[in-house]
């Protein structure tokens, strides 16, 4: 059961409420607990990044593509939060125990350079594999266009989905099949 506090956190982790999570971490508040239905706190803050993916990708859809300054704007309370659960210490090698899953997967899904380079700094693992066995690396690419890595047609994606696959790549991701 979580604490009063800990729930108070859950909560502006999902409302993206930068102040209220800075406020409890700088009262004391370690990061690194679970929320029974939600996962880590980390999970918490990174399923708030499909949000921000979501926006992007209806905005591409609408045939009205956000500016990179719109993006940027829309990231910068999701970075600013992960900046502060880092300087607090969070795990950020905790994965979901049900879906296997973790914050660099999660960011990397979300299409979110700025967040995967922000993990990869802080010694993320990118060669973690997901609950079926794949790498983040040949997980997101599946993910985004049905194949492995090395498969992908480039001028079928997104320029987030190419800037993430490759930041990854560029940090040592393997494609599961490269590791085997």
């Amino acid at each position: 059961m979580l604490t009063a506090q800990q729930q108070v956190f859950v909560q502006a982790l999902e409302e993206q409420n930068l102040a209220q999570v800075k406020l409890l971490l700088a009262e004391g508040l370690n990061p690194n607990f679970i929320d029974f239905e939600k996962g880590p706190a980390v999970s918490v803050w990174s399923d708030g990044l499909f949000k921000w993916w979501e926006e992007i990708c209806e905005a591409y859809e609408a045939g009205a593509p956000l500016s990179g300054q719109q993006k940027q704007e829309r990231l910068a309370v999701h970075l600013e939060i992960l900046e502060a659960l880092i300087q607090a210490k969070v795990n950020l090698h905790l994965w979901d125990a049900e879906e296997l899953y973790g914050p660099l997967w999660d960011a990397a899904s979300s299409a979110c350079a700025p967040a995967v380079k922000r993990l990869l700094e802080e010694k993320v693992n990118p060669n973690t594999k997901d609950g079926e066995g794949l790498t983040i690396l040949s997980s997101i690419s599946d993910l985004f266009f049905d194949c492995d890595f090395d498969e992908i047609d480039w001028s079928e994606s997104l320029e987030e989905e190419k800037q993430t696959l490759e930041l990854l790549r560029s940090h040592g991701a393997k494609m599961t099949k490269e590791l085997a």
